[in-house]
């Protein structure tokens, strides 16, 4: 029984001390994996920190454009995110014959963005353009409030801007802010010009928008709801050219399909009124769809517009689209190439009030290439072709530096 008992102390002696290595190696894996798990949670900590509510699309790689600025996953960062975010863009441009007569250096505008996370859900936003290309004298340089905003991200379904903002009135508005480095190329579509550079939909409001997820699955819907005042030419007070805010609201629903990242498809529904000179004041409806795909290395952009105006006296419509494609070659160089064309029309006072008189332009071709020469800094350059109903076509051509700080 000796012997036996102490065989079995033997083997047992032996099994630990050959399992006590593996034993070892196993605890040390675990620790391991902790570590690596405590690391992940500091790097997640850390990039909440870098990413304030509604960023603009700053970071977008060399040569890619950025997607939508609202930001729909509205998860609240944790508290000790960093509460403040800023960003700069600007340009300097060189210009012939872009408006039909001119040729000229000029130095763009300065967009300043930033914003301030005031609570886990809530945030001030605000954006300001130096529009220095429209300033008389040396002492004078129009400021204008591109966007002032407090944000309330409560889920992903539900949040709430209430200010000064951007109308969801098609996909360009608001997938670019007004820097020119976000956009490929050097002008924007011109449907979708800025008011106050000649533009003829409302892409500015006051009032409050909400915005969020529609449960769609694969569908991936998200909806926008606006109540506000636009911001129109003409003043109904009949003292001239001047910016006249008059009550609308708009409904945007789009799709963006988990089967193809990069797709977006949808459509908005504005109804407002519009005073394009003193002493007219006209129901207006936008009705608009489009069709992108943005990823990788290639931008798709379409989109379709019909607008109606209406008073006691007569009635207006304008029909239009655009259609804008590039594809970024290596790392840096980004051919693009975009056609645009609109039709408006109208009888009685609408006729003369908008009609070919306010908005002139028929068709417009443009090509271009843009070049990264770092990830902040690009060059432009882009010729054109336009044909007008109240003059001769004509090419334009356009050279611009733009970057973000």
């Amino acid at each position: 029984m000796g012997v036996r008992l102490r065989l079995q102390y033997a083997l047992w002696v032996g099994l630990f001390a050959a399992a006590a290595p593996l034993l070892a190696q196993a605890a040390d894996k675990d620790e391991t994996i902790q570590k690596l798990l405590d690391r992940v949670d500091a790097l997640e900590r850390e990039v909440a920190a870098l990413q304030p509510v509604q960023s603009p699309p700053a970071a977008a790689p060399a040569g890619e454009s950025p997607t939508a600025t609202t930001d729909l996953d509205a998860s609240a960062p944790p508290d000790n995110a960093s509460r403040f975010a800023f960003h700069g863009y600007a340009d300097a441009d060189f210009q012939r014959n872009v408006d039909g007569n001119s040729k000229k250096f000029a130095l763009g505008e300065i967009d300043l963005f930033g914003t301030e996370r005031l609570s886990p859900h809530l945030t001030a936003l605000m954006e300001l353009v130096f529009e220095t290309d429209e300033q008389q004298l040396v002492a004078q340089v129009p400021v204008n409030v591109e966007r002032l905003l407090l944000q309330y991200r409560g889920n992903n379904f539900f949040n709430l801007d209430i200010g000064s903002f951007r109308t969801a009135v098609g996909y360009y508005s608001t997938a670019y802010l007004r820097g020119a480095w976000l956009q490929t190329a050097i002008s924007r579509p011109k449907m979708f010009a800025f008011e106050d550079q000649g533009g003829f939909l409302p892409l500015h409001a006051v009032g409050v928008s909400v915005n969020g997820r529609i449960p769609s699955g694969d569908l991936n819907l998200h909806y926008v709801a606006e109540a506000g005042s636009s911001r129109n030419y003409g003043d109904t007070a009949g003292y001239g050219l001047d910016y006249s805010f008059n009550r609308a609201t708009n409904l945007a629903l789009y799709s963006q399909p988990a089967g193809i990242p990069g797709l977006e498809i949808g459509f908005s529904s504005y109804h407002g009124q519009f005073s394009p000179e003193a002493g007219f004041r006209l129901d207006r409806s936008v009705w608009m769809v489009h069709f992108v795909y943005v990823r990788g290395r290639v931008e798709f952009l379409n989109e379709g517009l019909l607008i109606g105006m209406r008073d006691s006296l007569g009635s207006g419509t304008g029909l239009g689209f655009y259609s804008q494609i590039a594809y970024r070659i290596a790392s840096s160089w980004k051919p693009y190439a975009r056609v645009e064309y609109l039709n408006v029309y109208g009888n009685g006072a609408i006729s003369t009030a908008v009609g070919r008189v306010y908005v002139p332009w028929k068709t417009v071709y443009t090509e271009g290439l843009r070049y990264d020469l770092t990830e902040s800094v690009a060059m432009k350059f882009e010729l054109g072709q336009e044909t007008d109903y109240l003059r001769p076509s004509y090419i334009s051509a356009a050279a611009q530096l733009a970057f973000t700080f």
